[in-house]
């Protein structure tokens, strides 16, 4: 009868699986070997081949997904070695969320769900985690601020979505929780200069482009519409605006003017007012128009038509779309990556965190352009989008 060695797999049926597979399920049984501890060299790769009948270029890159894992680290020049598995904490985390949106949005708001939803497998990966949202039933009021601070002994960190608080209480919940040792990240920057803790969509780069294809497709009044005064103190339509500012360039007061229109109100009826009373006063059209929130849209397009104004032969409309929206959509839109700025911002939270609160940078991630039908052809040239069916000239 033979005796099994470390060379040897368990059983023969393991030679049906596939090659990669092979030498990752014999890693892994190898792994837990007692005498194989934290820093113990493992054979070379053209030893494992041999043992495991496989070529070499099968184990590197078995081992590409083992070091990836943290389970391996190769040294260039001395060899692979095995890292003890990380600790999972028993103490679950305890991160407390700062919502909820505007008040002209609702609580269940699809973009908010997959947000929050998108925070849960990145915390798991490290830390069992319990989640406590905190959020205001009116509008600027502190009711909030005092049931975040409530939560402040127990909380293992702070996640402050936009709207969420005024700037006066922002600064305060944020201040009270990093004194007490408790990490605050928030999503999209508490102000425009705001450098560290914070993941957001690159605002600045897409307006950028805009305006500069805008510009060069012969578009004269370029005027964003900003999200409401009451929610100004939130950075992203400062961005935008300085975004399309750069885009224009040295044209901007010479030939082609830039204007920032504010509702008051979110939605599409505010807009439609806005708008209208606008155009009705004798101001000039816009000939391109950003909207910061989709859902205001509709009153735009209502408003320009009742002037006679054909889209996107006389206006060209952008508008920011934060869900995931099929290309063939019947409006160009700025498309805001979620799901990725979910996992970003948790992981931030769960590093700062782990070092003790060591603040991080803050990271804009890209955005992109998709539909197509609300700008001209050669606008969507410029801004790399496939044109949508009926989109004119």
């Amino acid at each position: 009868m033979s005796t099994r060695t470390a060379e040897t797999p368990a059983r023969i049926d393991e030679f049906k699986l596939r090659p990669s597979e092979r030498v990752r399920q014999y890693l892994l049984k190898e792994f837990d070997r007692p005498e194989l501890r934290h820093g113990a060299r493992l054979p070379s790769n053209r030893e494992l081949a041999r043992r495991l009948d496989v070529s070499v270029p099968t184990v590197q890159n078995v081992l590409k997904s083992l070091s990836r894992d943290g389970r391996i680290q190769t040294r260039h020049g001395s060899g692979t070695y095995l890292l003890s598995q990380p600790e999972v904490s028993e103490k679950p985390l305890r991160i407390v969320i700062a919502a909820l949106l505007h008040p002209d949005e609702k609580i269940d708001d699809p973009w908010l769900n997959i947000i929050i939803s998108g925070f849960m497998p990145v915390a798991l990966k490290s830390h069992p985690t319990t989640f406590v949202g905190i959020a205001p039933e009116k509008f600027g009021t502190d009711e909030s601020v005092t049931a975040l601070l409530n939560e402040l002994p127990s909380a293992d960190g702070l996640i402050i979505m936009p709207y969420a608080l005024m700037p006066a209480d922002r600064d305060r919940v944020t201040q009270e929780y990093e004194s007490a040792g408790k990490p605050v990240v928030h999503l999209n920057p508490p102000t425009v200069n705001a450098t560290s803790n914070f993941a957001a969509t690159d605002y600045i780069g897409p307006a950028q482009k805009l305006g500069r294809a805008w510009r060069e497709s012969g578009r004269k009044r370029i005027a964003l519409f900003a999200i409401p005064q009451r929610f100004e103190y939130t950075a992203s339509s400062q961005l935008r605006l300085m975004g399309l500012a750069a885009g224009i360039g040295d044209a901007l007061g010479e030939s082609v003017s830039l204007q920032v229109l504010t509702p008051k109100g979110a939605g599409e009826a505010a807009a439609y007012e806005t708008l209208s009373r606008y155009l009705k006063a004798g101001g000039e059209a816009p000939d391109a128009i950003l909207v910061a929130l989709r859902n205001a849209v509709p009153g735009i397009i209502r408003a320009l038509r009742e002037q006679g104004l054909a889209i996107p032969q006389d206006v060209s409309l952008v508008s920011t779309e934060k869900l995931a929206v099929h290309v063939e959509s019947k409006e160009t839109l700025i498309h805001e990556p979620a799901v990725s700025l979910s996992a970003a911002l948790m992981g931030m939270l769960v590093d700062r965190i782990e070092s003790s609160g060591r603040a991080a940078p803050g990271v804009f991630l890209p955005a992109n352009f998709i539909g197509g039908a609300t700008t001209r052809r050669q606008e969507n040239k410029l801004l790399g989008i496939r044109p949508t069916r009926g989109n004119a000239s």
